[in-house]
């Protein structure tokens, strides 16, 4: 391996901020479109070990945006977790990489977010941000949430947001939607019995919108530049970032967190005792 390698960017936060990107551990929730790209960044950054959890597997609909997918691959058959760790290991094969193939509610999850420093959150699903939300509070790692966007035809892009040290949490922060975390951690029994009372088909409440490859990779550059800074200790970043792809902008909120959140005040620093196993079983009887 060419000893200037990363050259270019100990330029940016001398070799100092690269040495300790080497010996960062990070966890990115969600190979997909996001978490693919954040992982093929992390590895040219030159972060030494990643891990990546996953339960799905590379389908056609998922071509169109996913980093490191090659034409040849099998759908079904090819783990999005696999397919990472080939891309990592074709950047670099000194990355410590681990493929997790499992829900992110379990304990394979969760022992790979205890062992990390840093938590990627690739996810479009609110319950299981607020899983995220409060593991990370109670093993005080920081969390950088993304987030992509479609609200209505027209408008498109996404956020990122920092949650570390006292800066709130994705609950106190607003940036989870109520109704999806209890849609996302229901029995499907209970949600048909709604979708009945409504007149609508679960399987329309299910429908996914859409997603484009240069959307989620402005979203994933935005949380990898966070990271970057946090890691070689440039500055700071903002708590919140949102991008406006309709119209070419990227706002900043230091928002304030709320005094009174459970989650930050009653959570934080729990470990063990938090009882994060309670929504294993919750998943489980989602999926029943």
């Amino acid at each position: 391996m060419s000893e200037d390698r990363f050259d270019r960017n100990e330029r940016l936060f001398g070799k100092e901020g690269q040495a300790r990107l080497r010996q960062t551990r990070i966890v990115v929730m969600g190979a997909g479109g996001l978490g693919s790209w954040v992982i093929q960044q992390s590895a040219l950054l030159g972060v030494g070990v990643i891990a990546t959890v996953d339960r799905e597997d590379l389908s056609n609909s998922n071509r169109n945006r996913y980093s490191g997918a090659w034409h040849s691959d099998p759908v079904p058959g090819s783990p999005k977790v696999e397919l990472a760790k080939r891309h990592v290991h074709l950047i670099d094969p000194r990355i410590e990489f681990t493929a997790i193939h499992d829900d992110i509610l379990s304990l394979a999850t969760l022992d790979a977010l205890k062992a990390a420093d840093y938590v990627v959150g690739c996810v479009d699903d609110d319950g299981v941000r607020l899983f995220l939300n409060e593991a990370c509070l109670a093993y005080e790692k920081t969390l950088i949430d993304l987030a992509s966007d479609v609200p209505e035809p027209g408008k498109f892009g996404g956020r990122v947001a920092v949650i570390t040290g006292s800066r709130g949490c994705l609950h106190c922060l607003d940036l989870l939607d109520a109704y999806a975390v209890r849609r996302s951690l229901s029995s499907r029994e209970l949600l048909e019995n709604e979708a009945a009372v409504y007149g609508i088909s679960l399987d329309a409440l299910s429908e996914t919108g859409p997603s484009v490859v240069s959307m989620n990779g402005v979203v994933a550059s935005l949380g990898v530049t966070a990271f970057m800074k946090l890691v070689t200790g440039m500055e700071l970043p903002y708590t919140i970032q949102t991008y406006r792809g309709d119209l070419g902008t990227v706002t900043r909120t230091s928002a304030q967190p709320s005094e009174d959140c459970y989650y930050c005040s009653a959570v934080r620093g729990l470990r063990d005792k938090a009882g994060l196993e309670r929504y294993f079983k919750v998943r489980s009887l989602a999926a029943a």
